[in-house]
Formats: C-alpha cells, structure tokens, sequence
C-alpha cells in the first residue's frame, strides 16, 4: 500500500504480473478481450529492446477479474494445478498429506510426492529433516531401493486411507530422488510450476533448531511458489475448518496481490482476517492510514469476510504474537514474503523464520 495516499483510488495502475515480451504481450491480449484495460511498463513497445522484466499493470478496481482470468484452468496463463508434498516419512508426513490432497482436490489437480535421500558416502553431514542410511557397506543401489521401498509403502498407506475415506481421492505422483531435501524439493516445483508446496517443520518441540538448518526456512527463503508449512504439533484440522486468520502485511503495494493470492487458495466465506502490520519504523499516523487503505479495499472485494487489524510491538512481536494467537485462536497465519539472502538470515531473521519456528500455527508463505 502507497502510504502517502489517504483514500483508495480504485483507478491506480497496480502491477498484476512481471514476464517475459512476448508473455506479457499474450496476457495483455488476454485481459483486454475480457475489458480490462492493460498497460505495458518497462519496455519499448516498438523495438521489444527489453526481453525480461516486463510488467503488466492494471486498475487497482479490476484487480479480482484478472486474477480469476490468469488463474482458471482454461487461461493458456494458468499454473498447473500440482501440489508438491515433501515426504520424509516422518511423523508430519501424514498431516502435509492431508493438506495437500485436500487442496489438490479443491483446485482439482494431482499431488506429488516427493522424497529425496543422501548417500552417505558422497557427504560427510547431513541436513535437517534428511533421511540417514548407516550402513556403510550398502552401495548406491542398495541404498536407492530401500528409498524407493519406503516410498511405496507409503503411498499405499495414503491408497488405503483414501479407500477407507479418510482422505480425498486425488491423482497421485512419486519421485524419489537423491539429492540435498531443499535443491530437490525447489528444483521439482520449477518443474512441475506448482501452485503450492505443502511441508512439515518442527514447530515448538525444537524452536532451538538453527534457523538456516530447517528445510522449510531454506525453501521459504529460495522459492517463489506458495508454500504451506505444518508444523508436527499443528492441530488435527482441515483446510474448510480453518476460520481466523493472521496476515502479516508489509504495507506496500503488492500486499493486494498477495492477499488476492491467498484468497484463491482457499474457500474465503466466513473467514476472520486480522491484518498485523510488520513494518520498520513509520509513524503511527501512516501505518493507520495504510491499513485502513487495505482493510477498505478487502471489504469492497471480499464482502463474505470479516477484518479488522491489530498493532502487536515489533520489540516483542514474536512472543507477542504468540501470546495474542492463541488468546484468538488463530488457525492459519498468512506471510508475504520476500527473497533474502543467507547473510541477512545470519544475522537479521525475518518474522516469518521467528514465527516458523515458535509456533504449532501452519503458516501460508506468499512470495512477493
């Protein structure tokens, strides 16, 4: 949200989408055969100097159209509907399963699972999260079909579950792979373009956990895919059960398309939404007036939710919000979040890692 602004302007250009000449190009013919009036930036129409980067703006007002027209299955611009699920066979395994069948289900895609392994001969450490084969005697092969072993048990446990209708019938994948668990888990999202990846972390039972040595935080920070993290003490809950809501925004501009992002992934009806602003230093005064832009402009477009804010200080939030999440209930909390660097995640974590690893809340990352 621009916070120099003191009202919405449902006429301000906003940026729906950044691609290549030629895509944005077909998506601008796309939306203008619906009536929505596109503008290219960032490029020179005539002699297409700049082949990357360009950007798609539209009318802040026609924003909820768009979105529905990029994202339908029948959009030639439309993400695949593949869920990927990282598998460890752990004890959260099962509980990123039923996530993601039941999103898979919803959107009407398929599911893959994913597990990688590590062949100890070829490192000499192991990441979080990564299965550990110990017998140094077993070589590649061995050590290969035993992952594929597993796998396959697995996925016929999931085939009785769903049998048993304990869980939704949807179309499912496996992969298993060797490899690092989050370089695997990244390079199978770009290429199956998925639209979520569904994954367990540790919550509260290890919040010492090096924040760089979780699997999620690395894909967190590396991924421009949404990514659902849940956590092993999250409660037994299903997506249609999930309510009240935290959405951490950042105040700029793009929070509209993460919120409308996040809003597509989920049956919004009677949700509860808590706008909590995370932002650096601002006068209060501009923080109230942004908020009130983004509260405004859901309930214009979202009329079937309810929202409010909360202030929560940022020299405690972490414990803060904990406090208020679970005087609320609060079920689900939703992250726009941008790429950092290792350095800045030495040495300056962003709320989402904090929050990740001190709470049994599943987390919503949305890229920005």
């Amino acid at each position: 949200m621009d916070c120099n602004k003191t009202h919405n302007d449902p006429n301000r250009l906003i940026t729906v989408a950044i691609h290549t000449f030629d895509r944005a190009v077909e998506l601008k013919n796309t939306l203008e055969e619906e009536g929505i009036e596109v503008v290219l930036h960032n490029v020179n129409l005539d002699e297409k100097v700049l082949a990357s980067g360009v950007r798609v703006r539209i009318r802040e007002r026609d924003l909820p159209l768009a979105l529905q027209i990029i994202e339908s299955p029948e959009s030639t611009t439309s993400r695949q509907r593949c869920v990927l699920l990282p598998v460890d066979f752990g004890k959260y395994s099962l509980k990123s399963v039923k996530i993601g069948m039941e999103y898979a289900r919803r959107s009407r895609g398929r599911v893959v699972l994913l597990h990688s392994y590590i062949n100890e001969r070829h490192t000499m450490s192991l990441p979080f999260g990564s299965d550990r084969y110990d017998s140094p005697e077993d070589d590649v092969k061995g050590i290969k079909k035993d992952a594929r072993d597993r796998m396959e048990e697995f996925k016929q446990m999931i085939v009785d579950k769903i049998a048993a209708g304990e869980l939704p019938k949807v179309k499912i994948e496996t992969k298993v792979t060797e490899g690092i668990p989050e370089e695997q888990i990244l390079h199978y999202a770009q290429k199956y373009d998925v639209s979520l990846i569904v994954m367990g972390t540790s919550g509260t039972n290890h919040r010492r956990q090096n924040l760089i040595g979780s699997v999620a935080g690395e894909v967190m920070d590396a991924c421009k895919f949404p990514i659902f993290t849940v956590p092993i003490g999250m409660p037994d809950i299903g997506l249609a059960d999930i309510t009240r809501v935290a959405f951490f925004s950042n105040l700029i501009q793009q929070d509209l398309l993460s919120f409308d992002r996040f809003a597509r992934l989920f049956n919004m009806r009677g949700v509860d939404v808590t706008f909590i602003p995370v932002v650096d230093k601002k006068e209060r005064k501009l923080v109230d007036q942004s908020l009130q832009q983004l509260v405004q402009y859901c309930r214009e477009h979202y009329p079937e939710c309810t929202f409010k804010t909360k202030r929560i200080a940022a020299k405690t939030f972490v414990e803060s919000f904990s406090q208020y999440a679970q005087d609320e209930g609060i079920q689900l909390i939703a992250v726009p979040n941008k790429k950092s660097s290792i350095f800045s995640r030495l040495f300056n974590p962003s709320i989402a890692h904090r929050v990740l690893f001190q709470t049994d809340t599943p987390m919503l990352v949305v890229p920005v």
